[in-house]
């Protein structure tokens, strides 16, 4: 064999090798959105298989699934049979066991100002319908007798709940059923991906972490602040997500469960940590305390940091943990 025929050997090999490497190596990204969890929820994911479009539409049944399971509002729902029950007690089920103890430990962090037994007072103020109002104080009064999460009474077996008290998971069940979606998409052997539900979010395997953009609380279409997160979830938490005017005050839907009102002075709460519903929960439960005792609260969890925009003469301001540094975060007040 000549040195020309050598070299034509050698640029064959490469050739083929090349191929070889393409072929064993390469991936199928897909992105597909559907109106789910009272949103758009976005799910992408990137395998190595053709099926990838199969894979996403196995997670947003999933989704599907649970969000039949732990939505209040669906007469079927588990939560809805549990809340218009005449019986006081209830055989536990596992994803409702787990959802109360994450609740549990929010209601003991804010002092029970996050209760999720606060239902009945919510619902008086009709958040999420066409005439959202604010009640009379005296029927906030009368239902605040029903809100006392130190009332229930649950372990694995059981759930003990006092007739006309009623639970909601409003500030977890989104996050929650992120976590699960995102732990059959690694169970099915997905690459990397993330499930997007706007207020909550959650990210794995990018070799690159995706930028993520904080919703400025008063300029629609506009964001305040951005960050990079991988393998990482985020939860926020706003006054401008369901809220109504009345006399020149804005009522929101985050109420502090010591008053039945609307937490005063907050704008927004964003809370990254590595599981979308502790990031949900805890966006919530910081939104009801002052923001200097919420920031020194997460200070104290592990791998946890948030950013908190709040309002001080008549201007908005914002205070944010050392951690989120490390997430290349940028502000724009």
């Amino acid at each position: 064999m000549n040195r020309k025929e050598i070299f034509s050997l050698i640029i064959l090999i490469v050739v083929v090798s090349f191929g070889a490497y393409q072929y064993f190596t390469r991936e199928y990204p897909e992105i597909r959105s559907k109106y789910i969890l009272d949103t758009i929820v976005e799910i992408s994911a990137t395998s190595k298989s053709k099926n990838v479009g199969s894979d996403i539409e196995k997670t947003f049944k999933l989704i599907q699934d649970l969000e039949t399971k732990l939505n209040e509002y669906s007469s079927d729902s588990m939560i809805t049979q549990i809340n218009s029950s005449s019986e006081e007690h209830f055989d536990m089920d596992p994803d409702l066991y787990e959802l109360l103890v994450i609740a549990d430990s929010l209601w003991q962090m804010t002092d029970g100002a996050f209760d999720p037994t606060i239902k009945p007072v919510w619902d008086l103020w009709g958040f999420g319908t066409e005439e959202p109002a604010i009640p009379d104080s005296l029927l906030i009064k009368a239902e605040l007798n029903k809100v006392d999460f130190s009332r229930i009474k649950y372990d694995k077996k059981q759930l003990y709940k006092p007739q006309g008290m009623q639970i909601t998971f409003g500030a977890l069940a989104k996050g929650y059923i992120l976590d699960k979606a995102l732990d059959y998409m690694k169970q099915r052997g997905l690459l990397r991906g993330f499930v997007n539900s706007r207020s909550s979010m959650t990210f794995f395997g990018y070799n690159i972490s995706p930028l993520v953009y904080i919703q400025h609380p008063r300029k629609d279409d506009d964001s305040i602040a951005s960050f990079k997160a991988n393998n990482l979830s985020i939860g926020t938490s706003g006054d401008y997500q369901q809220f109504f005017e009345d006399g020149g005050q804005r009522y929101h839907h985050i109420l502090d469960a010591h008053n039945g009102l609307p937490v005063r002075n907050i704008f927004s709460v964003s809370v990254v940590t590595e599981k979308a519903a502790w990031a949900d929960g805890l966006s919530t439960a910081l939104f009801t305390m002052d923001p200097q005792q919420a920031l020194q609260l997460v200070r104290e969890l592990p791998n946890t940091n948030t950013v908190i925009y709040y309002q001080q003469d008549d201007a908005i301001f914002s205070l944010k943990t050392e951690g989120m540094k490390s997430l290349n975060f940028n502000e724009n007040l």
